[in-house]
């Protein structure tokens, strides 16, 4: 005997079927709507972790980003600074985040980079940066090339030195040992070694970059070339990197800006940018540096700590304290120009 449905029995399963559809489709609005927020309704580190979670290929199959961005130095410059490097830099380029960073000031305890680095990595701050030096080759270097150095150069804080070169070229030496120790020529094709103090104006477009040239921008390159932003192939980055390492086992073509005895008439006290300018002439590297079109600044918030540049006292238009102006000026004039 066949056994017909009721009509009550048909009507209820319909209903079942029909709010089973109102809810999933009520579940897809809002999942699409959640990552179409406009960043301003978001925190950066939501739409990052809405924007992972939404994939749907299983975690082995999702794509690996292939550029890494990694800030060294000091975290600084506030989170409107790092809200352009979000949204100018890390998002358009599917790019990874990592720091190579000192001790956090209280005011930047709980900075969103901290809460998006992929990579966070501690630098030590050292009383005697001399003990830093140590670590490359033991400290042979106190005898073998301190006494070559001309007072008041360009490797401070070591003895007799001024400025701070030798600690921005150690923190170069560190962390081109953590890209090897963690393989990660292997992992990304593009670097950028930047600072946490940009504020980017308008889109970075790193894809833009060949990958066959070392890239850097515009402006502040005191006759040398800038120490603040490179963006550089996997092949170069540890070439790049390797500047103090590199000057002690060749002093000899580092003599005419580091050594002591007369210099030519005109010609520019020694400065970071000069001594990588020559680390790159001697790798060969000059053919295929260029430059792009400056687009972000550095910035400040009160408070900030620094080695050298102290920003202004006053706040641009942006909501940040200002440190170079001539980088603020070619930012804009590029910025400015671009379509909206």
């Amino acid at each position: 005997m066949i056994l017909f449905p009721s009509q009550n029995d048909r009507i209820h399963r319909t209903s079942v079927v029909g709010v089973c559809c109102l809810f999933l489709v009520g579940l897809a609005f809002a999942g699409s709507f959640l990552l179409k927020l406009d960043e301003p309704f978001m925190k950066p580190e939501m739409k990052h972790r809405l924007l992972a979670a939404s994939s749907s290929s299983p975690p082995s199959k999702q794509q690996q980003n292939k550029t890494l961005v990694i800030i060294i130095g000091t975290i600084r410059g506030g989170e409107k600074a790092w809200q352009t490097l979000y949204d100018n830099v890390l998002d358009p380029n599917d790019a990874d985040l990592a720091l190579l960073i000192g001790n956090v000031q209280e005011q930047y305890s709980s900075s969103s980079l901290l809460s998006l680095a992929k990579h966070t990595w501690q630098l030590e701050e050292y009383d005697d940066w001399g003990d830093a030096v140590d670590l490359i080759d033991g400290p042979k270097w106190r005898t073998d090339i301190l006494p070559l150095l001309q007072p008041g150069s360009a490797l401070g804080p070591l003895p007799g030195q001024a400025g701070s070169g030798a600690i921005i070229f150690m923190i170069r030496w560190f962390l081109s040992k953590k890209i090897q120790e963690l393989g990660l020529t292997n992992t990304y094709d593009r670097f950028v070694i930047t600072r946490a103090d940009h504020y980017y104006l308008c889109k970075h477009d790193l894809k833009s970059l060949s990958l066959d040239n070392l890239w850097v921008p515009f402006g502040q390159d005191y006759t040398g070339l800038t120490d603040r932003h490179l963006v550089v192939s996997n092949r170069d980055v540890l070439t790049a990197l390797d500047i103090l390492p590199h000057i002690f086992q060749n002093f000899d073509a580092y003599s005419d800006k580091l050594g002591r005895g007369p210099r030519p008439f005109g010609t520019m006290h020694t400065n970071p940018e000069i001594l990588i300018q020559r680390r790159f002439e001697l790798a060969g590297l000059t053919p295929r540096i260029k430059h792009f079109d400056r687009m972000m600044f550095t910035c400040a918030m009160p408070g900030d700590a620094t080695r050298w540049q102290r920003a202004g006292t006053e706040f641009v238009p942006e909501g940040v304290l200002l440190k170079y102006e001539r980088e603020y000026q070619l930012s804009h004039q590029y910025c400015d120009a671009q379509p909206r």
